[in-house]
């Protein structure tokens, strides 16, 4: 597979998916059927195949561990391959790649790769599923059957457990901050953002949290009144990126966000961001292929490795993979645990 240009999805069995145009991506998720020449077609033959999945289900036959195209009749197969070749077809000749083709590419890969990878939930093995079209900046969002990690309170945080040794959570230090830092054009503190700010903008007068509180009110308040952060940080930094014509908002990754202004500034940090994570998330994964552990799953500008002994020698470098971005390091903080929600300070 790994010869062909184009696929509709990704699949993990695929290893160089940089030599593949997914037309999923390009269409946003759009569904195959909305591609065919002949809808009624394409519902008999998809009915047939809904079919034959639940005589499987009710002949008790796994599809977990049997391959579902391994069970159907030959002329039916073949069938479903004839309509989606025409949709396929047609797909392609429809669309093209888009400026933020690249990053939902990356997204698509990572997010794949995560869903088919079990995780144990309450006891069961379960499956973490993003949606990448789920929200109006690009931030991740889980579908409904899904491990809710993006939702989880403490209490149920407890239940979801490594199938390894322990997770490894690696989290970027106030990422949105140092984003709008990295946009400005400014060198990167190599501390906690919160205490450097404390010190260097308050004079140590305030809280680490009165501080995150003051910051993060002042950022995304587009009628804030000014304020000493004014000197160090720029809440106009969207009009770099944003068009007033036509209230689009351009980020750095090519995503073309359509946001009023009052927003655009949180859509900006916020869009850029998570694709700075998307996209570190993606090449530690293949950093990981073929290694017992695994990225298990991200929550906003965290991931979470199911990490294996035998890999913890790679934890560093994994680290510093994940602290590199277009703009320089950033810098983050690990945690260690046996389950999602007792996790503890781990200094690498």
């Amino acid at each position: 597979m790994d010869n062909y240009s184009v696929a509709w999805k990704h699949s993990p069995i695929i290893q160089r998916d940089e030599n593949l145009f997914y037309l999923y991506v390009a269409v946003r998720g759009a569904t195959l059927e909305s591609y065919s020449p002949n809808e009624q077609d394409f519902k008999r033959v998809y009915q047939k195949i809904k079919s034959q999945q639940k005589a499987a289900a009710t002949a008790k036959i796994s599809l977990e561990d049997s391959c579902f195209y391994d069970v159907m009749p030959k002329s039916q197969l073949l069938e479903w391959y004839r309509e989606k070749e025409l949709c396929l077809i047609q797909a392609h000749r429809q669309v093209k790649k888009e400026s933020d083709y690249e990053i939902l590419h990356k997204a698509h890969v990572l997010t794949t790769n995560i869903k088919n990878q079990k995780i144990t939930y309450n006891y069961r093995p379960s499956r973490v599923m993003y949606n990448i079209f789920g929200s109006a900046t690009g931030r991740l969002t889980t579908q409904r059957s899904s491990v809710p990690v993006l939702t989880m309170d403490k209490k149920k945080r407890k239940q979801l457990t490594p199938t390894n040794d322990v997770f490894v959570e690696i989290d970027l230090n106030a990422a949105e901050i140092r984003t709008l830092i990295a946009l400005q054009g400014q060198e990167q503190p190599q501390e906690d953002i919160h205490e450097w700010i404390k010190r260097t903008v308050f004079s140590d007068s305030l809280s680490r949290e009165d501080v995150k509180k003051k910051v993060f009110s002042w950022l995304y308040n587009f009628s804030a009144p000014k304020s000493r952060l004014d000197k160090f940080f720029s809440r106009q930094i969207f009009r770099d990126f944003y068009s007033y014509d036509t209230e689009i908002l351009k980020t750095p990754f090519g995503r073309n966000l359509k946001v009023e202004e009052r927003k655009a500034q949180n859509y900006l940090l916020q869009s850029t961001t998570s694709d700075q994570v998307v996209e570190n998330a993606y090449k530690i994964q293949k950093f990981l292929h073929g290694k017992k552990s695994k990225l298990a799953f991200l929550l906003h500008d965290s991931i979470i490795l199911d990490m294996s002994k035998e890999d913890a020698i790679m934890l560093k470098d994994i680290k510093l993979e994940f602290e590199k971005t277009r703009w320089g390091n950033f810098v983050s903080s690990c945690k260690i645990g046996k389950n999602f929600a007792d996790l503890r300070e781990l200094e690498i």
